[in-house]
């Protein structure tokens, strides 16, 4: 019997020393891990050690990408601030009460009506108090609420009202103005008559509307003084509750 019907015929070998007949069903095939080697678990440290530093150059640049907005938000912001400021200046003067209510304050010799003989004549003076405040009385062309109303020398009707002099924006002393044209030019109002102005940043008050703010930062009127008419003399007796 020759060898090749006995089964013995050439063997073939694989250069590399596998089995030509590929790997048993007993035998599983070589895993990734097991082929990684030394140098594959070197680089799972490796990543696992920048994971944390990772995280605070993200949590840097985030921060710096908040500090480059900031500027900005504070610009808009400021904007929105100067905007409302703007609007509330020219748009949203508080208007004196129609019915002002006064507060009592130490009855304060102002003068006599003849100190009142002309139209936009005046009187400055302290009213009296805990803390004293420069005021002023003025005698106007018509009425105005919380004014006083007296007839004078010749029988003619004089309209007396009585002013806080402290300007209602940053508490500077108000003035009777009596030049229009510097009114005109130098506060960049328009009028027809004296108005009580104030000097510190050119507030207008119109004292034929109730001591109104009608130009300026200020918004809010002058308080009115309460007068009396006790003979021939006026006196003041209360501040405006404000």
């Amino acid at each position: 019997m020759s060898d090749r019907e006995r089964g013995h015929g050439p063997q073939w070998s694989d250069p590399q020393g596998g089995d030509p007949r590929g790997p048993r069903e007993d035998e599983a095939p070589a895993s990734a891990e097991q082929g990684a080697g030394p140098g594959a678990e070197a680089g799972t440290g490796a990543a696992n050690e920048a994971g944390p530093e990772a995280g605070v150059n993200e949590q840097r640049r985030q921060l710096i990408t908040w500090l480059w907005r900031l500027p900005v938000l504070l610009a808009v912001g400021g904007g929105a601030v100067g905007l409302y400021e703007a609007i509330r200046i020219h748009f949203e003067k508080d208007a004196p009460s129609a019915h002002p209510t006064f507060a009592p304050r130490p009855s304060t010799p102002v003068g006599s009506l003849g100190a009142f003989a002309q139209v936009w004549n005046a009187v400055p003076f302290e009213l009296a108090g805990d803390h004293p405040i420069p005021a002023i009385v003025v005698r106007l062309p018509g009425p105005i609420p919380g004014g006083l109303e007296a007839s004078g020398p010749g029988g003619e009707t004089l309209y007396l009202a009585g002013f806080s002099r402290v300007c209602t924006h940053m508490g500077c002393t108000v003035y009777l103005n009596r030049d229009l044209q510097g009114i005109n030019f130098a506060f960049n109002y328009q009028t027809t008559h004296p108005d009580l102005t104030c000097p510190c940043h050119l507030s207008i008050f119109d004292p034929t509307r109730a001591g109104e703010a009608v130009s300026g930062p200020a918004v809010r009127p002058l308080p009115r003084v309460q007068l009396e008419l006790r003979g021939n003399d006026i006196v003041a007796v209360g501040l405006e509750r404000t």
